[in-house]
């Protein structure tokens, strides 16, 4: 089994493309990961022995979470976890035009460090516009690098 879950919302596939590519580069680096959509996900894969979370999402509306990923979030609501002891990563899509950019970045930090208690171990990652421009690409490999030293 693998020791990360990175659990994503994508709505036009951004989220997914970004999320595959993440564990593309994991991988490479010797780390064991398991890429999951969220509408597949629920509250056992929060209490499997995973060491790492990753959550993926982009924003959509006023600030909110893509609706598959949010549908996620109202079902774990109920029965939060803990995850204390657990590492968190978090990165989000999101267009910077709007008064809330990655708001649904905010709204999963909220829920998995603040409420149920993770320990978020590297800075959000923030993708403004396309994930496919050159210098998002660019950014989301320096992000995964970093956080695979620590993972």
């Amino acid at each position: 089994m693998a020791n990360t879950l990175l659990i994503y919302g994508s709505l036009t596939g951004n989220t997914e493309g970004v999320s595959h590519k993440v564990q593309e580069i994991l991988r490479t680096k010797g780390k064991e990961i398991e890429v999951k959509n969220a509408i597949d996900s629920d509250l056992p894969d929060l209490t499997a022995p995973y060491e790492t979370f990753i959550l993926a999402c982009s924003t959509w509306d006023d600030g909110l979470p893509a609706s598959d990923f949010n549908d996620f979030i109202e079902r774990i609501s109920s029965n939060l976890p803990s995850l204390a002891g657990k590492k968190i990563a978090i990165l989000g899509l999101g267009d910077s035009n709007y008064v809330h950019f990655c708001g649904a970045t905010t709204i999963i930090e909220e829920l998995f460090v603040g409420k149920m208690g993770g320990q978020k171990i590297i800075d959000t990652l923030r993708i403004d516009g396309y994930p496919d421009m050159e210098e998002n690409q660019t950014v989301i490999s320096a992000w995964t690098d970093k956080l695979a030293e620590l993972i």
